[in-house]
């Protein structure tokens, strides 16, 4: 039982290293879009846009990948909606339950709403 759970672990970690591995090239990207000087704040917004794209699509590569590599079992299907819903469900949430009163607050949820989601996702049954 402990070895499922040590798994578990290891695969939500590397999920969201890959996550923000993408994330970042995905702030990176977006803010290069509109770089200029005289945009100003646009560059952040796209540059937000592009972390709320580019995470949960870091977390589907990896869960690709497991599934692939280490022949996990598992439904890539449902992992992808929960990623998505993750996503939806804390930028929804956002201003409702205070959500963005901290950055950290913020980007902690969405970081652990998106991985545990996608991962739960993966694991039901189809």
């Amino acid at each position: 039982m402990s070895g499922k759970i040590i798994r578990l672990i290891i695969m939500a970690f590397v999920l969201m290293v890959l996550g923000i591995i993408f994330a970042i090239t995905g702030a990176f990207i977006g803010g290069r879009i509109l770089g200029s000087d005289s945009v100003g704040f646009g560059a952040l917004g796209l540059a937000i846009g592009g972390i709320l794209v580019g995470y949960p699509l870091g977390i589907i590569v990896g869960i690709l990948l497991i599934k692939k590599l280490f022949h996990q079992k598992g439904s890539v299907l449902l992992s992808v909606t929960g990623s998505i819903i993750g996503t939806i469900a804390t930028v929804a949430l956002a201003e409702p339950l205070k959500l963005n009163s901290s950055p950290y607050l913020l980007s902690g949820t969405f970081f652990v709403l998106v991985t545990g989601l996608s991962l739960g996702g993966f694991y039901l049954k189809k």
